[in-house]
C-alpha cells in the first residue's frame, strides 16, 4: 500500500533519466469503510514498504498489521480477508504511469495499478500526491475499491454490515 493512504504511489517524468528509487523511512498505511447510521471504522497500519524494481512500484503490508482500535474487530478483518492464506495487500504500478514533480514543487496525479488482495489482482485507479526536495519525494496515495471485486465476503455481527466499498491510503517517502 500506504505521508500516507494504502495502498500508493510514485513518479518518473519523461525528462528524468531513470534512477532507483529507494524507501526513506516507515511507511504507513490507512483505510476506512463505513456502516449504516454513520458508524465508520478506521484502520492504520505501519511497516509499509515501496519497492521499485526497476519497471514498476510495488507498495505493500502485511494486512496482520492493520490496527482498527477494536481487537475482535482486528481479529474479524484477519479471518475474513484470509490473511493466513493471502497475508499481504499490494498495488503494484507501473513507472511509466507516475509522475514527479520538478524540485521543490508538488503535484498532484491519478494513474492506474494494479491491487492484489485475498489472492486476486484487479486494475485499480489511485489518486496520489507527490513533493519533491533534492532526491526525496514523500508520496501520499489513496484508491477506493470495493472489497466484493476480490472475492472478501463482509460479515454481519451485531446486525451491523460494512459496507464493501472502502478508501485504502499509503504514505511513504522515496530517494532518488
Amino acid at each position: 500500500m500506504m505521508r500516507s493512504r494504502l495502498f500508493s504511489l510514485l513518479l518518473l517524468t519523461p525528462s528524468f533519466a531513470f534512477a532507483a528509487w529507494t524507501q526513506v523511512g516507515e511507511g504507513t498505511a490507512s483505510f476506512d469503510a463505513k456502516g449504516p447510521a454513520g458508524f465508520k471504522i478506521h484502520g492504520t497500519a505501519k511497516n509499509v514498504t515501496a519497492i521499485d524494481d526497476g519497471a514498476a512500484v510495488a507498495v505493500s503490508l502485511a494486512l496482520k498489521d492493520i490496527d482498527t482500535d477494536n481487537s475482535l474487530r482486528n481479529k474479524h478483518l484477519l479471518e475474513d480477508t484470509q490473511a493466513e492464506q493471502f497475508p499481504k495487500l499490494t498495488l503494484t504500478a507501473p513507472l511509466s504511469a507516475l509522475k514527479a514533480p520538478e524540485d521543490g514543487k508538488t503535484l498532484e496525479a491519478e494513474a492506474t495499478g494494479h491491487l492484489t488482495l485475498h489472492g486476486q489482482t484487479r486494475p485499480v485507479s489511485f489518486k496520489y500526491t507527490a513533493s519533491c526536495k533534492g532526491t526525496e519525494c514523500s508520496i501520499d496515495a489513496t484508491a477506493k475499491l470495493n472489497v466484493n471485486d476480490f472475492g472478501i465476503k463482509i460479515r454481519s455481527y451485531l446486525g451491523v454490515t460494512v459496507k464493501p466499498d472502502i478508501v485504502i491510503g499509503a504514505k511513504f517517502n522515496l530517494r532518488r
